[in-house]
């Protein structure tokens, strides 16, 4: 595995593609919301209220398919040899390569949390929206979704840069 500085090149994350996590369905990430929190997405602290689920919840990013559907894999059992696939798998080994405590898990889970949170909210806002708003307000929605996905990660991208 190649070493974590070479991984995250400045300015730019290997850990999520926000276009990729934007076209998710609210049933996908609620789904996500529920394996990587251990129980239901109306819950609080993401996946932090029972640490006996933090190393399934941290597994299913760096062995499951979560990761994957962050980079718009659709189907991770093929072996084809994607861009998005290859980043996935970057993103998973760099996850892998840093899992050295459980706050670093803490901080990973609850930023995929995070984001599948901001997917719901934006799929709620635009479902809301009829044809002549949708031409108005969807790009403000989009943009403040951007943000909350980008906030989502932050704290685990300065955690990752740290450790480089």
């Amino acid at each position: 595995m190649a070493s974590s500085d070479q991984l995250l090149p400045k300015g730019k994350t290997p850990l999520y593609d926000v276009e990729s996590i934007m076209e998710m369905k609210t049933s996908v990430a609620t789904g996500y919301i529920v394996l990587l929190k251990g129980g239901s997405a109306e819950s609080k602290a993401p996946g932090l209220e029972n640490d006996e689920n933090l190393p399934l919840a941290f597994m299913s990013l760096t062995s499951g398919n979560v990761v994957d559907a962050c980079f718009g894999v659709e189907n991770p059992s093929l072996k084809d040899d994607t861009p998005s696939r290859r980043s996935a798998k970057i993103a998973k080994g760099l996850l892998s390569e840093l899992d050295e405590s459980d706050s670093f898990r803490k901080i990973a889970v609850g930023a995929y949390c995070e984001a599948f949170e901001a997917v719901m909210d934006h799929n709620k806002q635009m479902d809301r929206l009829n044809c002549f708003t949708r031409c108005f307000r969807s790009k403000k929605i989009r943009k403040g979704t951007e943000i909350k996905i980008k906030a989502a990660f932050a704290s685990l991208e300065m955690t990752v840069r740290g450790s480089c």
